[in-house]
């Protein structure tokens, strides 16, 4: 027999969370392990959690634990008695208030370990994002999880057809939506892409240009929510067509510091959508096949028109997949260096140093 102990860790945080993909982009739902927060809307658990515990979303994205194409969920409790849960959205930049491939990896997460009961062939539920109540329609048949479909918040057309300075390259055109995140919707052709995989280091560095000149020229504000950033994304898209299945096209969203989406995007799609039909390029009820840079697909449609303050605007719906990686147990220990990670320019460009200040304290 051996003579040797165990040795016991000694862990200051540890957190349960699931490793999951949506169409190819990489997300973590984090579902255990979390601080207390005050009651309150997700925006203002969001808001909260970004000032006083980003340290934790830096724990979860950045080196040695995490990667700049990934995005974190924490699932939180919810006062909202039409909703499951909450959940807070957090990427390598930014806390969006919103975001189609993290919600269907939330509800596919939700759904498959038992946070939400099955409930039929389509289960039905709610959940509570910072941007609102999300309606949540999954396939459930056979006691299997597939496709989960969403009903975004509205999505309108701030502007069509905006000519913007790119410095270097001189004038360029620009549709700017939102979708629960706002765009610089930019035709790929303008700069010769085909929009495939090869051309994703060239797509995130001009994407970057594009936002800050979209940004800079091009000031919006959210007409409910004037706490809610302008254009952070850029997306590329080709041309509408139209095929026996509808409406089609393809895209290739650019996320802050500048890495490629690997999936539709579900706000971009929602964006899009809003555009398209702005431009008359699109009905109400219509299919739309959005698929990605590595072609996965999101299937969109506008449900119904309403209006959200001066701007025309549309309900969107999204569907797509989401499959668990993995289970994990994250944790920290007492004498590890590193608690809120690090960012290294060769593979994080325009490093920023953090919605808060990157320090060695423990997590809190």
């Amino acid at each position: 027999m051996s003579n040797s102990t165990s040795y016991e860790i000694p862990i200051t945080s540890s957190f349960t969370a699931y490793d999951c993909h949506c169409e190819g982009d990489v997300e973590k739902v984090v579902v255990s392990g979390l601080p207390e927060l005050p009651e309150g809307t997700a925006f203002e658990k969001m808001k909260f959690f970004r000032d006083h515990h980003d340290d934790i979303r830096l724990f979860f994205l950045r080196e040695p634990r995490g990667s700049m194409i990934q995005s974190v969920n924490f699932i939180v409790p919810t006062e909202n008695p039409e909703a499951a849960a909450a959940y807070i959205i957090a990427e390598a930049e930014e806390y969006p208030e919103m975001s189609g491939g993290n919600t269907i990896s939330v509800a596919t997460t939700m759904l498959k370990t038992g946070m939400v009961p099955i409930t039929g062939p389509i289960t039905r539920f709610k959940l509570e994002a910072p941007a609102g109540l999300i309606g949540i329609e999954c396939d459930t048949s056979d006691g299997k999880v597939g496709a989960v479909r969403f009903i975004n918040q509205p999505a309108f057309a701030y502007c069509l057809n905006k000519t913007i300075q790119l410095p270097g390259l001189g004038d360029l055109i620009v549709d700017v939506g939102y979708g629960g995140m706002t765009y610089a919707i930019v035709g790929a052709q303008q700069f010769g892409f085909d929009l495939v995989a090869s051309e994703g280091r060239r797509l995130s560095d001009l994407g970057q240009e594009i936002k800050a000149a979209a940004a800079a020229q091009i000031p919006v504000t959210h007409p409910l929510n004037p706490e809610l950033p302008g254009i952070t994304q850029t997306m590329f898209v080709t041309p509408v067509q139209r095929s026996e299945r509808g409406v089609e096209s393809k895209n290739a969203v650019v996320v802050s510091p500048g890495r490629i989406d690997r999936c539709p995007c579900g706000t971009g799609t929602s964006a899009r959508l809003a555009v398209m039909h702005a431009k008359g390029e699109i009905q109400v009820a219509e299919q739309f096949t959005h698929k990605s840079l590595i072609d996965s697909t999101f299937i969109g449609e506008i449900v119904a028109t309403t209006a959200v303050g001066p701007y025309n605007a549309i309900i969107p719906a999204v569907s797509g997949r989401a499959w668990i990686t993995a289970k994990c147990s994250y944790i920290l220990e007492a004498d590890d260096p590193y608690p809120a990670g690090y960012a290294i320019t060769d593979t994080w460009p325009e490093m920023k140093q953090g919605l808060v200040s990157v320090t060695n304290r423990t997590l809190a």
